[in-house]
């Protein structure tokens, strides 16, 4: 590049994890070339604020209330001609729209890191003349179908698998890269266990459980953690409840009733990568960025229930790689948790080290690097 030039992110708040690859990417690029200027966008600011509220929440309330229809819908969504009309059918609404916003900004290129813009960026280059170069982040191990549109410049994905599966709907394979999913570089840092023990009031002659996922409601946190009490080993258990007060006041209310488990409560937080890195097991439920975070850093996963679709893809995956195992009850996390921490401590250490084997703390610069040498 011979001039300054601007890169559009656009992503969508369906969780987090969409925001933070784009961030994290973002950041990659400013530190290789911070004459390039970043612009963020918000998929949802395309549409009505009334319209976005209500896409989101009836979003989440099926998670919430009825995951088995949202793994109905996303197996329908991988397989039926009319879910690529429906998606078809909203990029042409949101058309006009983003496509101003493009020739106001005046982008050198376009990341996106949900599908829904990637199937409207694809949407303009077909039938609108955008030219400019068009990449394409997937967050998670799998790659559903409403992600494929041959228009992209480029797809940036997690393995090889999913490279066969975009060469199956005539995505050449030199429109791929399997470069891991991009995450910041906080989770590929070397920290100091002891200091971070002490500004948490964590002892570190016994495990530290760090239990996630349950700020959107969709994790039963505290009878996650009565389980991991009825293990009867002095434990601790650090609890994230997000900016879900509720849950938040619960856990606290939880606390004294605990009989081995010191329990440890967080509000929304910004330093995960802190809490991961003095955990010796997460439970969570297996989105693609947090399970990407977990990699980097080596931290083994126990993963609760995932919801039919992306989640339990990505659970087959993880465990496949031995990176994690599963339980499908609370009972039966109570049995994993004694597996893991009494009866054989050494699977709780080997299934760390095939986490990291499979982490990617590069694929952000990775990432970053190709589209640069594209753009030059």
């Amino acid at each position: 590049m011979t001039e300054p030039c601007k890169i559009l992110y656009i992503s969508a708040p369906i969780g987090s994890g969409h925001v933070r690859a784009a961030r994290a990417v973002g950041a990659a690029i400013g530190h290789m070339a911070p004459e390039v200027i970043v612009d963020y966008a918000d998929f949802f600011n395309f549409f009505s604020p009334c319209l976005g509220r209500t896409i989101l929440k009836s979003y989440f309330t099926i998670l919430d209330f009825f995951p088995e229809l949202y793994g109905k819908m996303y197996g329908w969504g991988n397989t039926s001609p009319l879910a690529l009309k429906g998606q078809e059918l909203v990029s042409g609404y949101l058309a006009e729209r983003i496509h101003r916003y493009i020739k106001n900004t005046k982008p050198a290129a376009i990341v996106c890191t949900h599908a829904t813009p990637a199937g409207l960026t694809a949407y303009l280059v077909k039938k609108a003349g955008l030219s400019i170069p068009v990449f394409a982040v997937v967050t998670d191990f799998t790659v559903h179908r409403l992600w494929v549109y041959p228009e992209m410049t480029r797809y940036f994905v997690a393995n090889e698998k999913m490279r066969d599966v975009l060469a199956e709907y005539n995505v050449r394979y030199n429109q791929s890269q399997a470069l891991g999913i991009p995450v910041d570089s906080k989770f590929s840092a070397i920290y100091m266990k002891e200091k971070i023990c002490a500004s948490f009031d964590l002892r570190q002659d016994i495990k530290t459980l760090l239990v996630m996922g349950g700020g959107a409601g969709v994790l039963p946190m505290p009878e996650i953690i009565k389980a991991c009490d009825r293990v009867g080993i002095p434990l601790q258990v650090i609890a994230v409840a997000g900016n879900n007060k509720s849950l938040y006041s619960r856990l606290c209310n939880l606390k004294s009733g605990l009989e081995y488990c010191q329990l440890k409560i967080f509000g929304y937080v910004n330093n995960v990568h802190e809490l991961m890195s003095v955990s010796d097991l997460l439970i969570s439920k297996p989105g693609g960025m947090t399970s990407a975070e977990a990699l980097c850093m080596g931290l083994p996963m126990l993963i609760y229930r995932p919801i039919p679709g992306q989640e339990e893809a990505n659970t087959r995956y993880l465990v496949e790689k031995k990176a994690a195992v599963r339980a499908g009850s609370i009972e039966e996390i109570q049995t994993k948790l004694t597996q893991l921490l009494v009866s054989d401590s050494s699977e709780l250490v080997h299934i760390g080290e095939c986490a990291l084997s499979e982490g990617r703390p590069k694929a952000a610069e990775d990432i970053a690097r190709n589209i640069l040498e594209t753009l030059k």
